[in-house]
């Protein structure tokens, strides 16, 4: 399937997103378990001895290689209007 779709999604700018959904991650509960210690719902920071951290738009895009910039990617049937719609009643 990636073979056939694969111009179409690079032309899209996903294709590195739709590869990285799809790869096989072997669970590590152990480590979920560990870090999800550390997380301060406070904050939405991690929690260390050394100082809190978070994840950043920055992280994203070069730990997974996927694009920042631009236009959001919404999913098929949603637009803009109905995003904000959503935002305004949370």
């Amino acid at each position: 399937m990636s073979a056939f779709h694969e111009p179409t999604w690079r032309k899209a700018g996903i294709f590195e997103a739709v590869v990285a959904s799809t790869l096989k991650i072997c669970k590590d509960s152990d480590l979920v378990l560990g870090i999800a210690e550390k997380w301060c719902p406070d904050t939405k920071t991690f929690v260390f001895p050394w100082g809190e951290a978070t994840i950043t738009l920055e992280d994203v895009m070069l730990l997974l290689g996927f694009s920042v910039l631009g236009s959001p990617v919404f999913a098929r049937g949603l637009d803009m209007g109905e995003v904000q719609g959503t935002k305004a009643k949370a």
